[in-house]
């Protein structure tokens, strides 16, 4: 990142750039919630946790809407007398965590071309400052 100098203070990130960034930040905290969510279910589910707990209604209403897309794909296998295996919640967690991946790459490249933006505008601050400077050298020894 640029220095905190004077001259850094002209130096601004397009809005496109910051807004990008702070999308991506909001869907990756996004995914990793769900993801969250959906392994406290599999945690759940395998040791037949009660369903009229408070927080086990939670998790179970929150990682149903991550679980949405994926239902259906595979049937629960059962774990001893009342546990269950959730494979599509497990298979969801997989795709969650590509998503995830996916995001911080995307935050990696925008923070890339925010750094390259600001390097930019820092070089030409710095050529302004210079041409500023040789022209009053100039003016100077003319007089």
């Amino acid at each position: 990142m640029a220095q905190a100098t004077s001259s850094s203070r002209n130096i601004t990130i397009p809005a496109h750039l910051r807004a990008s960034k702070i999308i991506a930040y909001i869907m990756y905290v996004w995914v990793f919630i769900g993801i969250v969510a959906l392994g406290l279910r599999l945690f759940l589910l395998a040791f037949s946790a009660s369903v009229t707990a408070p927080f086990v209604e939670f998790v179970y209403r929150t990682s149903a809407q991550y679980l949405e897309p994926f239902r259906g794909i595979f049937p629960p296998r059962q774990l001893g007398e009342t546990g269950y295996f959730d494979v599509a919640a497990l298979f969801a967690i997989i795709m969650y965590l590509l998503l995830a991946w996916g995001f911080s790459a995307l935050i990696t490249y925008v923070q890339s071309r925010i750094d390259k933006e600001a390097a930019l505008q820092q070089e030409e601050l710095a050529l302004a400052a210079a041409n500023k400077r040789v022209r009053r050298s100039a003016s100077t020894s003319r007089s």
